[in-house]
């Protein structure tokens, strides 16, 4: 696998980044890193698995390394996991990659990564991208066996996959806020099949429930279906439920955060 993908809350142009491609560029220089996204929220662990979950089942099967590393330094361990699609993903044990494995083939093995000969020439307590994962991932890409970066882990022990909130009933779907984009879309956890099990696909305005109010939203196809100033409801281009402006922030029209709990009815 000379191909490696790389996620954080870095930032875009940020020199973590740039020291990171070069790390792995000193090990392995044949080996290509594409960036998936470096604007990931900071510190928020279940948004960034939220959004990778989707995100890294376009790529091929490669590495990844994925890291939005709240506890760096802490006990949380570091951890590669491999997975049934062919994937290999590199991060924190946080949950973050335990959730993305989810959607490339589940866990079939887990490892520690305590095995220092692959680690970088670096110890830093707050760097572990750059002193343990991207090393780590640059060794596999050069040929590294997977089971030479250190001690097999039971996939039992890892922090669980996160769980969104989805409660579906004849006529309301109560879900929560899982993402918000750059643009202020608001993702729900909610897939646009639930509207037909909860039988509200034939429905063309809903009314949203907020914890400060209630708001009336229009579901339509795209946005530029919607006057300005309106709030509608789109299935985005990975499936979920989303609500939307033309143009405009809904999350802040609808001073909404990720994690909010909202319901959906008719």
């Amino acid at each position: 696998m000379s191909l490696i993908f790389f996620a954080s809350d870095f930032g875009p142009g940020s020199e973590y980044v740039g020291t990171c491609h070069a790390v792995i560029a000193g090990i392995a220089p044949a080996t290509r890193v594409i960036d998936l996204t470096h604007a990931l929220a900071p510190f928020d662990v279940v948004g960034a698995a939220a959004v990778l979950a989707d995100v890294v089942p376009f790529a091929p099967p490669a590495i990844a390394v994925l890291v939005v590393d709240p506890g760096v330094g802490s006990q949380r361990r570091a951890i590669a996991l491999r997975c049934g699609r062919g994937d290999v993903l590199v991060g924190p044990d946080n949950g973050l990659l335990t959730t993305v494995a989810q959607a490339v083939g589940g866990i079939l093995e887990a490892r520690e990564l305590n095995e220092t000969r692959y680690h970088g020439v670096a110890r830093s307590s707050t760097f572990h991208a750059r002193d343990i994962f991207c090393p780590v991932a640059a060794h596999l890409s050069t040929g590294v066996a997977f089971e030479c970066i250190g001690r097999v882990l039971d996939p039992a022990e890892l922090v669980a996959p996160f769980r969104w909130r989805l409660e579906v009933s004849a006529g309301c779907v109560r879900c929560e806020v899982s993402n918000i984009d750059r643009f202020g879309n608001v993702r729900l956890s909610a897939k646009a099949e639930v509207l037909t099990t909860a039988g509200l696909d034939e429905c063309r305005t809903f009314r949203l429930a907020l914890s400060d109010g209630t708001a009336s939203v229009r579901r339509v196809r795209t946005y530029d279906d919607l006057a300005h100033g309106e709030v509608g409801l789109v299935e985005d281009s990975f499936g979920w439920l989303c609500l939307v402006q033309n143009r405009a922030s809904a999350s802040e029209l609808l001073r909404l955060t990720r994690g909010a709990h909202v319901e959906l009815s008719g």
